[in-house]
């Protein structure tokens, strides 16, 4: 059978890979997104990805799966006005995808990037064999993808699980989607990273040091600075579980999960984070909502990218009449 083009489309890269139905990796490119260079120079950086993977492998393209940050219609294939991807606003991308590789564009699907994240690990991953699940993308942004009764949840419009946007601390910072306080604007890499830039100098010398000479901070950064057993790093992490626990702890009380899933931060920290996220959403929740409960990090890593457009194509076809 012929292989499937799985694409991933976020505010911090761009990805392209060739894989088998089964998973199995024949080539795969990456890039910096350059999101300010707005839809249409990202879209064609992403075409030329895609015709690298044609001709490494001699592949002829035929079917797509589009993982890309939301709001989005999957229906239209349109990509409406996410918060991190400035300039795209009712972007057609799977037309602008489908006439690019000139492929049907009944055979390119699309989906947010964390329904799509779901997708791949009910097929792929820690989801596998569960009925009611919650994915969490946490990068530049944070959104959710919900298995319930062992089907990924889309809601009225398509766009259920924007978990990132539920308000966690109020009046606190603003969020790329105009609210203040949004669980993305204070957990996601983006918003870890501009909370700390707001307290740099609050911060040890030794964790002001790691910014290096352009002074910016990372998520990555605090982590290590965690692991090190820096006082100001500790405080400031310990501040963001709390936060992102809270978030949960309203997913647990809505959905009651058997498993809860967490993307990029949630596998680069590892038991640094979980250990105290853990306890702190079982402080939060009725203990008849945790007992089972299960908190990990995605065990797919960096293949997630990979999958997750893969596990898009494989729904889609399957959902066909």
């Amino acid at each position: 059978m012929d292989p499937i083009l799985s694409l991933d489309i976020g505010g911090t890269k761009i990805a392209a890979a060739l894989l088998t139905r089964h998973g199995d990796l024949l080539a795969a490119r990456r890039a910096p997104s350059l999101a300010d260079q707005g839809p249409d120079r990202m879209i064609d950086r992403l075409l030329e990805l895609c015709r690298e993977l044609a001709a490494e492998t001699g592949t002829d393209l035929r079917s797509a799966g589009i993982s890309c940050g939301g709001p989005l219609d999957p229906v239209k294939g349109i990509v409406l006005n996410p918060p991190n991807l400035p300039g795209w606003d009712r972007t057609p991308l799977r037309a602008m995808i489908a006439d690019g590789l000139d492929l049907d564009p009944r055979r390119v699907h699309l989906e947010n990037d964390a329904n799509a994240g779901a997708l791949a690990e009910l097929r792929f991953g820690a989801a596998r064999g569960r009925r009611h699940a919650i994915f969490l993308t946490m990068s530049t942004g944070i959104g959710g993808g919900l298995i319930l009764d062992g089907r990924l949840y889309r809601g009225a419009t398509s766009n259920a699980g924007e978990v990132g946007h539920q308000v966690v601390l109020p009046g606190g910072p603003l969020c790329g989607c105009g609210n203040r306080g949004c669980l993305e604007a204070v957990a996601s890499g983006s918003g870890i990273a501009a909370r700390l830039q707001d307290r740099f100098h609050t911060l040890s010398p030794r964790l002001r040091q790691a910014a290096g000479a352009d002074g910016r901070l990372t998520a990555e950064h605090l982590i290590q600075a965690v692991r090190d057993g820096d006082g100001s790093a500790i405080e400031f992490f310990e501040e963001t579980v709390t936060l992102l626990a809270r978030g949960i702890a309203n997913l647990v009380f809505v959905i009651n999960p058997e498993i809860v899933i967490l993307g990029t931060i949630g596998w680069h920290a590892g038991p640094t984070l979980l250990d105290s996220l853990r306890e702190q959403v079982g402080r939060m929740c009725w203990p008849v909502l945790t007992a089972g409960l299960e908190i990990v990090a995605s065990p797919l890593g960096l293949r997630l990218e990979q999958l997750s457009g893969l596990a898009v194509a494989l729904e889609a076809e399957a959902d066909a009449p």
